[in-house]
Formats: structure tokens, sequence, C-alpha cells
């Protein structure tokens, strides 16, 4: 990982921004995986008493996004299509999902994502697709 990704990756979790505000914590990042966990809040729930899928959506996009963006910086790679399944609800816990790279070619990049408990329980998977754009013209 160079010094330009690690700035890149650290500021991307500064409290003004979504990683940040959600207490998104970097586990690992680099050479195509990443892995993120999320501290439970109460304001995650639904009204069932259960994790809101959107929560559990944003954390496997969010993780898959940094896999893909440590395979491919210093190119940007948006979200261009998202898949989850919800396999069991999450009730007052912690998650932490875990993101590999399977292919990134020179248009799109493509990654899968598992979401657990932090005692291991899958809760979820998720697939994605972005896109791979040209590096930002150096300033």
């Amino acid at each position: 990982m160079t010094a330009d990704f690690e700035e890149l990756l650290e500021s991307g979790f500064a409290p003004h921004l979504l990683g940040g505000h959600m207490g998104v914590q970097v586990i690992s990042c680099g050479d195509g995986k990443a892995r993120l966990r999320l501290p439970f809040r109460p304001h995650y729930l639904q009204n069932l008493g259960v994790m809101q899928g959107g929560v559990v959506a944003t954390l496997a996009d969010m993780t898959m996004a940094w896999a893909v963006l440590s395979a491919v910086h210093p190119r940007p790679a948006p979200t261009i299509d998202l898949t989850v399944s919800y396999l069991k609800p999450v009730v007052g816990q912690d998650i932490e999902c875990e993101a590999t790279v399977l292919r990134a070619g020179r248009s799109v990049a493509s990654a899968r994502a598992e979401i657990m408990t932090t005692d291991g329980v899958l809760v979820a998977s998720a697939s994605a697709s972005f896109l791979v754009r040209e590096a930002p013209a150096a300033r």
C-alpha cells in the first residue's frame, strides 16, 4: 500500500463523511481486499428491533469499494451495481464486512462481500460492480 493510498484511506473516514459519521472502523485494506467494522448504534434499528437493511448494504458497498480502490488506485471506481442477500437479522451487535475483488479490469471491477456479526454469524452476502475511471489529472 502506498503512502498516497494510506492517506486516501484515512481521509475517507473523516467525521464529516458517511463512514466516519457512522463510526466505521478499518480493520484492514489492501491488495484487493478490505475488512471494515460497524459498531452497533440503537438508531440503526428499524421498527421490528433489527438492524435496518440499508445500514448493512451501506457497509457492504463501502467495504467492496475500498477493496476495489486498493486494487485500482489512483483511479476512482464508483459503484454501478449492488446486490445484497439478507440471511439473518442483526439484533444489537456490531457487524464486520470482508470484501474481495473478483476482477479489476480496465473499465469495470467486480467484488463480493460477506457481512457477519463479530462472533462470526453470517448475516448477509453482497456483490457489486464498479466503473473504473481515469485517474484525475495531477494538480
